[in-house]
């Protein structure tokens, strides 16, 4: 655990801000609160880049709105002629043992051939695939969203010399996609957006991805798959042989968001919380028009102090004053037990280190005290542990 050092503590100026902090902040501001009053503060009602400290909102929004026991489903069809459907609703944390389960479920229903397998991902219906922060590069923090993908739409491998691939995790076999994949990158292990490299069908590689990993989990059940696997739309009265809803609730899920800083996730997230508001399919601005909503109906802030294109913090777009995170982080209170610990403190990071954003926001614990603080710098210079080191010893 790091320990912070005990600091003299300087004297307050007219404006609340403290003069020892002056010399970290080019860009920026800071704020630390007690029971909603301000106690110090600089450029607190000036926006700024919040990074992933943006997530905070985006998890408070899913909290409430959703309500922390929510449950994710991905539904399972079947028609006469013996065609598998897969349709997704935007699970966040769908991954390989998740869809061995499924595989299972449809075993044990009676299931023991398989026509085709039609992956239905209806469900988004979104303006553009990723935000003006992501690149679609191959790093996994690039991944875009969708109504059905799994493992975060990250594919883990192991290529070998002479470019031989081998999948590095047991719940996750082989794939015909990894072995594609694994040829245009060095030896070694990986995980990757799947849907950075070119296209190895009809398919989007999400939805390739997906359905591979389905067939042969399917297969491993002994149930003969034929056929091909498509993209396509479940018909009206076709049979529903199955229902899986996740095991995490919305409190499971953003615990587990804000710990890994994990921007799929997070706009999974953003994106159930448009589709509960107005219904699907899940769209960008249906998701930033019920979080403008929020910010105004249930935080009490104007529009201008919280601007969200999107929840992960990823965009360059983004912008959330310290006053506005204040506001946040008192309503978080009850979910304090849902944010990651950091020098010993309970709060989340935001870094876009090219970028020179660099962000704390979160709870300190004194006595029976709890102190809300935020630092948000846009800057060159990455000074926020020297000013949380001097928020920290404030009395």
């Amino acid at each position: 655990m790091f320990f912070f050092v005990s600091l003299f503590l300087p004297c307050l100026s007219q404006s609340g801000e403290l003069p020892k902090l002056r010399k970290y902040i080019s860009n920026g501001g800071y704020a630390l609160s007690t029971n909603g009053k301000t106690l110090f503060s600089k450029n607190l009602t000036t926006p700024f880049i919040p990074a992933s400290t943006l997530k905070l909102v985006t998890s408070l929004a899913a909290l409430e709105i959703l309500g922390p026991d929510h449950f994710f489903s991905t539904y399972i069809y079947r028609d006469t002629q013996g065609t598998l459907y897969v349709k997704g609703s935007g699970d966040p944390f769908l991954v390989s043992e998740k869809i061995r389960t499924i595989a299972r479920l449809v075993a044990e229903k009676g299931v023991t051939e398989i026509n085709n397998i039609i992956l239905d991902d209806t469900a988004f219906a979104l303006e553009h695939p990723i935000t003006d922060g992501s690149i679609n590069s191959s790093n996994p923090y690039d991944v875009g969203c969708t109504a059905l993908g799994v493992n975060f739409n990250t594919v883990p491998l192991k290529v070998l010399q002479h470019a031989k691939v081998e999948s590095p995790e047991s719940q996750t076999p082989y794939l015909r996609i990894m072995g594609q994949i694994g040829k245009s990158l060095n030896s070694g292990y990986h995980r990757v957006n799947v849907d950075a490299f070119p296209r190895q069908s009809e398919l989007a590689n999400n939805l390739l991805y997906f359905g591979q990993l389905f067939q042969i989990l399917l297969e491993e059940q002994g149930i003969v798959v034929k056929g091909t696997i498509k993209q396509g739309v479940v018909p009206q009265e076709t049979e529903l042989v199955i229902q899986y809803t996740a095991e995490e609730t919305t409190g499971d899920l953003v615990k587990s968001c804000l710990l890994s800083s994990n921007n799929f996730m997070a706009n999974q997230l953003y994106l159930a919380i448009g589709v509960k508001q107005y219904g699907s399919p899940a769209t960008w601005e249906k998701s930033q028009k019920a979080m403008a909503a929020f910010v105004h109906n249930t935080l009490g802030l104007r529009n201008q102090q919280i601007t969200m294109v999107e929840g992960s913090g990823l965009s360059m777009k983004n912008r959330i004053t310290p006053e506005a995170l204040l506001v946040v982080l008192e309503q978080f209170k009850p979910y304090a037990s849902l944010l990651p610990v950091k020098y010993g403190v309970v709060m989340k990071s935001g870094t876009l280190r090219k970028s020179g954003v660099f962000c704390y926001a979160g709870l300190i614990h004194r006595g029976k005290d709890t102190r809300c603080f935020v630092i948000l710098l846009n800057q060159k210079q990455n000074n926020r542990d020297k000013i949380l080191n001097v928020l920290y010893h404030q009395l």
